[in-house]
Order: structure tokens, then C-alpha cells, then sequence
């Protein structure tokens, strides 16, 4: 129902509803910040007109599914963020961008989101899949070059990441918390592991370094209890010691 909505110059600024699956109406722009924090819904339609949704915009609501339509433009941090029942995630346009100020994560501890549909173009690695903590395996693309910094945050279901050549850098917290992990393989042509990169990655048994590598940040492998402490010590020595040990296992 119109009534529920609160729309002022094209703008959502609250739904007021009580169904569970709102249809937003045509012609709304924007999703203000908080439109539907908190709200009680299990599904929303998203009309072709929204160029945005904002940073909070569906904070801690009930969603279980969405689908983000290819006229959205900007999706702010946040937006999508302590949906603990959120499962799917479907966006249409491979241009979105997304985040706040330079933090790019759209989730944050949405402990049921398993399912993560981007289109074939979208990178994965520049942060939008940060806290989706279901999620089992991701194939970043071969045109990425750098792994951002928390790009795989709290990804606590993650076992499966195959990082392509072209990558030459793996940013900090890159993929701290991704307890489910347990190999890693870091290609030729990364030249730098940023500052916990791997921190709190529980389960990790095997990581393959390669011979380009020249830096490893601090505490990069903190708390990686699976390699042993003699591993823990080739690797943080690795600026001394990779030229002669190459690969390793």
C-alpha cells in the first residue's frame, strides 16, 4: 500500500508496513539510510527505478532473499548488514559500486548468507562479499590484480579460494576469521601479504608461498594454530629465506 511508504522527492525515507513483503512503489530513486532497519520483512520488490540504496538501508531487517535490480548504481556500507536471515543475494548490474568513505563491505555478520549471485563481470575480490559468513568457495577473476583488504572478512564457512596469477597483492584482513580454511595457495606474481591477512584462520594447514613474494606484514598468520610454530617462523622470516626456500609445504 502507498500509505506505508514514506517517499518524499523520489526519496524511501521509512517503510511503515506490516507486510512481510513490501513491493516499493515506481518511481522512488533513492532507499534513504535506515529506510528498513530493523524492519519485519522477508522479501522486497525493488522497482527499475532505484539508482541507490543507501548506506543502512536494510540494517538488521528480516530479509531471507533480495535482488538488487540493474538500475541500482550505489550500494552504501552497510546496507545490508546484520540481516542474520538473509540467505540469497542477487545483483544485476556488474558496475554497482558500493561502500562508504572507502570501506566497501555491504555485509557484516549475516550468519546465513550462503548464496551470492554477481554477474560474471563483477569483481570478487574488492570486499562486497565481506561477512558473508555461509559462503563455502569463490573463484576470483582472472582480471583482478589485488585482493582488497577485508574483501573476505569473517567469510567463516570459506574452504575453497582460487586466487588467480594476475594477483599481486593481498591486502590487510584480507581474510581474517575464514576459520574454515585450510589451504592456501598463493600464486607467482604476489609480491605482498598485508597485516593479518590471514589472522584467526583456525583450521589453515598449508600455505604455498611463492618465490616473488618480497613482504609479509605483521601478525599476518596470527593465530593460525594448524601450521605449527616452526612454520609460523619460516614465514615470518620469509623476507630473509624465500629466495633459497622457493615453495614450500
Amino acid at each position: 500500500m502507498p500509505e506505508d511508504f514514506e517517499i518524499k522527492r523520489k526519496v524511501l525515507i521509512k517503510y511503515h508496513g506490516k507486510s512481510k513483503n513490501p513491493v516499493i512503489p515506481d518511481g522512488v530513486k533513492k532507499i534513504a539510510p535506515d529506510a528498513f532497519a530493523s524492519a519485519e520483512i522477508e522479501t522486497v520488490k525493488i522497482p527499475e527505478t532505484v539508482k541507490e540504496i543507501c548506506e543502512n538501508a536494510f540494517i538488521g531487517s528480516d530479509l531471507r532473499e533480495v535482488t538488487v535490480p540493474e538500475s541500482v548504481e550505489h550500494i552504501g556500507e552497510g546496507a545490508f548488514a546484520l540481516c542474520d536471515r538473509l540467505k540469497s543475494f542477487t545483483l544485476l548490474n556488474g558496475k554497482t559500486t558500493f561502500g562508504t568513505n572507502g570501506i566497501k563491505f555491504i555485509f557484516c555478520a549475516n550468519g546465513r548468507l550462503s548464496e551470492v549471485n554477481l554477474p560474471d563481470n563483477m569483481p570478487r575480490a574488492n570486499g562486497i562479499l565481506s561477512g558473508a559468513e555461509k559462503l563455502k568457495s569463490v573463484e576470483i577473476l582472472p582480471t583482478e590484480t589485488e585482493i582488497k583488504p577485508m574483501a573476505f572478512y569473517t567469510c567463516a564457512s570459506l574452504t575453497d579460494v582460487i586466487i588467480p596469477k594476475g594477483v599481486t597483492k593481498i591486502g590487510e584482513n584480507a581474510f581474517m576469521d575464514c576459520v574454515s580454511l585450510r589451504k592456501i595457495v598463493i600464486p607467482e606474481g604476489v609480491t605482498e601479504i598485508g597485516d593479518k591477512a590471514f589472522s584467526g584462520c583456525v583450521r589453515l594447514k598449508t600455505v604455498v608461498i611463492p618465490k616473488s613474494l618480497k613482504r609479509i606484514g605483521s601478525n599476518t598468520f596470527e593465530d593460525c594454530f594448524k601450521l605449527g610454530a616452526r612454520t609460523i617462523s619460516k614465514i615470518e622470516k620469509i623476507e630473509e629465506v624465500f629466495y633459497t626456500k622457493g615453495e614450500w609445504y
